[in-house]
């Protein structure tokens, strides 16, 4: 397999706004400091700091709450589509796949697999693998694999910051295809995800920038963090993006599986090579450009990590990269109302603010609410201010516990993953592991906002019998 180098461009969007390099400006710096010197007076001047951490937060995870819930109750996609994406007198668009690969050598061989196995015309296909230039180890092992003619090794130039947008980049300026979608290195698609994403986008209006597939894990056997990863994309992919899709409202991407018109992704500016979470940024970018999201209707199976050290490193380089965003589309919010309308910029900021201010501050409050609780003082207000508060924060907890659990059984149900719903119960676990990282991703936006923490693949055992298509 030969290999080319690309001396492509794989800098930030077009314009800096919409770029993470630059961090917060001045005036949300300014705006952080009297933040923080608020809370250092509530906590040393105050009795009740907990009566004030429940006030503060209880308003912002309603709003998220009632977004999740609103979501999970909209009407799904279906797949209509699939008898007549069999219909072989049908002209193909050409395709173009960007799959990134650092230090994937031992997924080299399973990715050719799942290359294979997808069910398009190979001449109007081309896959772009992504490596990075000091890969050695996987660059060999991509040489040495037998793969088919459309398989094209592109060497990603040496170049700051080493990210996976930076590299999606490179793929862009190089590609073909009418359309294109970015798979992970372990992914293993659905066959006719392509002709689905190819039809949905023949018959969709002009306004339709992106298709989200559905994303599951297929090795949930292997441990408890796999199986709880399960569960929350079971919530998120079957049913909370599909629901925001649905109602039209907008839907921060997942990292893989997008599939986009080519011209209408560089008119984006394709992805800012500075935010770690490039995925998240640009489906506000498209909401930024009045643009939509569309749920598609087929699966993408992917390895979640099935050790604490992979998986912190992988949810603390997510969170890092939601901070960035929050950042960057929160720079300006009088012009991205204007770009976005209010009701989806509110949308909008209560998922950024919500998952990051949650993983925050979600186990000290509920820590709070159920030490309360067990003494009695709750129901003991001295005023009416902490009579509120305490009704405020009783009834954030228990809407909370409802939007935790009931996304992720019926996205179980969809995906018919029986036993995973026993451990839906063990959630308030997973989230202080959640909260645990969000520290971690803290410290790191702080001292290196641009690293980007590698997940490992290749540790958990792929089961076909553990791999559920949705009907």
């Amino acid at each position: 397999m030969a290999l080319a180098e690309s001396r492509a461009s794989a800098g930030p969007p077009r314009s800096p706004a919409f770029s993470a390099r630059d961090g917060a400006s001045r005036d949300q710096k300014l705006w952080l400091a009297g933040l923080l010197l608020v809370v250092a007076v509530t906590l040393v001047f105050t009795s009740e700091p907990g009566l004030w951490l429940a006030i503060a937060v209880s308003p912002l995870f309603l709003g998220i709450i009632i977004v999740h819930l609103g979501a999970t109750f909209e009407p799904q996609a279906s797949a209509d589509l699939r008898d007549a994406a069999r219909d072989t007198g049908i002209v193909w668009p050409r395709y173009t796949l960007l799959i990134p690969l650092y230090r994937e050598a031992a997924i080299v061989q399973q990715l050719i697999w799942a290359i294979e196995r997808i069910d398009y015309p190979s001449d109007r296909l081309e896959v772009m693998l992504l490596l990075e230039a000091d890969d050695e180890e996987t660059r060999r092992t991509v040489q040495n694999t037998p793969s088919p003619s459309f398989v094209h090794p592109v060497i990603v130039p040496d170049g700051f910051p080493r990210t996976k947008p930076r590299a999606l980049n490179v793929g862009l300026a190089l590609a073909a295809g009418e359309l294109l979608c970015v798979f992970d290195a372990e992914d293993v698609p659905e066959p006719d995800q392509l002709k689905l994403a190819a039809m949905m986008f023949a018959e969709a209006e002009p306004d339709v920038l992106c298709l989200q597939a559905r994303l599951a894990i297929d090795n949930g056997p292997d441990g408890w963090l796999a199986r709880m990863l399960a569960i929350e994309y079971a919530a998120l992919y079957d049913v909370i993006k599909g629901g925001l899709a649905g109602a039209g409202l907008p839907v921060p991407l997942g990292g893989t599986s997008n599939h986009f018109r080519r011209s209408s992704l560089i008119r984006l500016g394709g992805w800012d090579a500075w935010n770690v979470t490039e995925d998240a940024d640009l489906g506000l970018r498209i909401a930024r450009a009045r643009g939509r999201v569309v749920e598609l209707p087929s699966t993408t199976f992917e390895e979640a990590p099935i050790r604490l050290g992979g998986w912190l490193q992988q949810r603390r380089r997510w969170l890092k990269g939601w901070m960035q965003t929050g950042i960057c589309h929160g720079r300006m919010p009088l012009q991205v109302i204007d770009e976005m309308g209010l009701l989806a910029w509110l949308v909008a900021m209560l998922q950024v603010l919500g998952i990051v201010v949650g993983a925050l501050t979600y186990p000290f409050f509920a820590i709070w609410v159920g030490w309360n609780l067990w003494t009695g003082d709750i129901f003991e207000a001295a005023n009416p201010l902490m009579l509120t508060a305490n009704s405020l924060a009783i009834g954030t907890l228990l809407a909370g516990s409802i939007c935790m659990i009931v996304p992720a059984l019926i996205g179980l149900i969809r995906r018919r993953a029986w036993d995973l719903m026993p451990w839906v119960l063990t959630m308030p676990a997973y989230v202080l592991l959640v909260s645990l990282a969000a520290w971690f991703a803290m410290i790191d936006l702080v001292r290196r906002p641009f690293y980007w923490a590698k997940t490992v693949h290749g540790q958990g055992e792929r089961r076909a019998e553990g791999v559920r298509s949705r009907p």
